[in-house]
């Protein structure tokens, strides 16, 4: 299983928990710890498939997203989560990292992007 079918999966895990449809549920099962970040959200709800915290801190770490980027995604998540705001989420392959929201009352857009 390579890293794109690993990321078609997650994103496509993410979507589908953030949907309209399911954004009440995965809201009130999402952890709004102060200190968590977009990874830990995602992390709380099983989407990574992760076994453990552990897990997620190598993942965290082998990611290497620039802290400025996972802040604004935090941002993003967080406002999904305690609003229950649908949340579309999307990765890309680019020449620079970069994170992209746009929102509305009625979505959140995050376009991440990865230098692979």
């Amino acid at each position: 299983m390579g890293i794109g079918f690993a990321r078609h999966s997650l994103v496509g895990r993410v979507n589908d928990a953030f949907h309209a449809d399911n954004i009440a549920t995965t809201a009130a099962a999402a952890t709004t710890a102060p200190d968590a970040d977009a990874l830990d959200i995602v992390h709380s709800l099983g989407l990574f498939q992760l076994p453990s915290q552990a897990a997620l801190e190598a993942y965290r770490a082998q990611l290497g997203i620039p802290p400025l980027n996972l802040a604004i995604m935090t941002l993003a998540f967080r406002e999904s989560v305690q609003n229950k705001i649908p949340l579309s989420f999307t990765v890309a392959s680019g020449h620079a990292e970069a994170v992209q929201v746009a929102t509305s009352d009625t979505l959140i857009s995050v376009v991440l992007t990865r230098v692979d």
